[in-house]
């Protein structure tokens, strides 16, 4: 008997050739992989890993300056290295904000003023807009259902904290007219 699944295996070799599983790739595309592996290798991989080195490199320079300052211009250069290293960490985010703020200002006069109406995909909004009338929505749901609820268990809720807050005072003022009693001016 065998065991389920491909672990049987012929003891001898068979005559007829192997099966082939799945594609193989032409010499042509085997080239142009190993030339996408290179190109990534030269210009993805390299300068990547060049910047991360020079960033932990800088980081951790600062790190030694700021642990083991040796003069004091050694401060200044300090606050213009951690300057510079700032501005170089921020010129990507403010470039990409400043590219993803563009398209969608430009996306949104072309759809308001140059796009027809009827190839429009977002129908037109309400009079109001129509996060204001989502809003509007849940705050009249949450009227018809909290508020009724709300006001049925306020009662139980504020009655032993008025109950509590009497006794306080009750006590406060009891042991102030006894304190009047004992000390007298």
């Amino acid at each position: 008997m065998t065991p389920p699944g491909n672990s049987f295996k012929p003891e001898s070799a068979s005559p007829l050739s192997p099966v082939t599983t799945g594609f193989e790739p032409t010499a042509e595309q085997l080239a142009r992989a190993g030339a996408l592996r290179r190109f990534n290798r030269l210009y993805v991989y390299a300068p990547v890993g060049l910047v991360t080195a020079v960033v932990v490199l800088t980081s951790l320079y600062l790190l030694y300056l700021a642990l083991f300052p040796p003069t004091e211009d050694t401060y200044i250069f300090l606050s213009g290295l951690a300057d510079f290293v700032l501005i170089m960490m921020l010129l990507p985010v403010v470039l990409i904000f400043g590219l993803v703020m563009t398209a969608v200002i430009g996306g949104a006069i072309y759809y308001n003023f140059f796009m027809d109406e009827s190839e429009r995909p977002i129908p037109p909004a309400p009079l109001y807009g129509r996060v204001r009338t989502l809003l509007w929505r849940i705050d009249s749901l949450l009227l018809l259902i909290v508020l009724p609820k709300l006001r049925h268990y306020s009662h139980r809720i504020t009655q032993p904290i008025i109950r509590f807050n009497g006794w306080f005072a009750y006590i406060q003022s009891w042991l102030d007219s006894v304190r009047r009693l004992v000390i007298r001016d």
